[in-house]
């Protein structure tokens, strides 16, 4: 398994929250966000393991079990690229709320109210496939985080 850069970690989790938003804002389409979203998971998982340490692939499962609030007895014997994806889409679905009702806002409303919370799932979700998800956000799942840190 390859190690991926942190830099890199940023890029592929921004990718993958971009193109949730843009379906949502109606700029491409759910088979566009599910490219995406593929090539992400895939690349995160291959590479993202290698981020945490002594546990690596498993400890990196159950980050994005706990962190994502996913059901361990429903994904106990799934694949680290099935988790990824079900992570992923957990924090699109975080963006849904921001993004609702800002699609037609002008540009200082979307910089003010979306693309701060954008940030603040991006910088999770990076904590989660990084391994600093237990220091960083003190191991609360993304929806107890985002509401602390509104």
């Amino acid at each position: 398994m390859s190690k991926l850069s942190r830099t890199a970690l940023r890029h592929l989790v921004h990718r993958a929250l971009v193109a949730r938003v843009r379906l949502l804002i109606g700029q491409s389409g759910f088979d566009h966000l599910l490219d995406e979203q593929e090539q992400v998971s895939l690349a995160l998982a291959r590479g993202a393991g290698a981020l945490h340490g002594k546990g690596g692939v498993q400890t990196m499962a159950q980050a994005v079990i706990d962190a994502f609030e996913l059901d361990p007895i429903y994904y106990a014997a799934s694949d680290l690229d099935f988790l990824t994806s079900e992570g992923l889409t957990s924090a699109g679905m975080a963006l849904a709320d921001a993004v609702r009702g800002h699609e037609a806002d002008d540009r200082k409303t979307w910089q003010s109210q979306v693309v701060p919370q954008l940030d603040r799932v991006a910088s999770f979700v990076v904590s989660v496939f990084d391994g600093s998800w237990p220091e960083q956000c003190q191991r609360q799942p993304l929806s107890q985080w985002l509401r602390q840190s509104e």
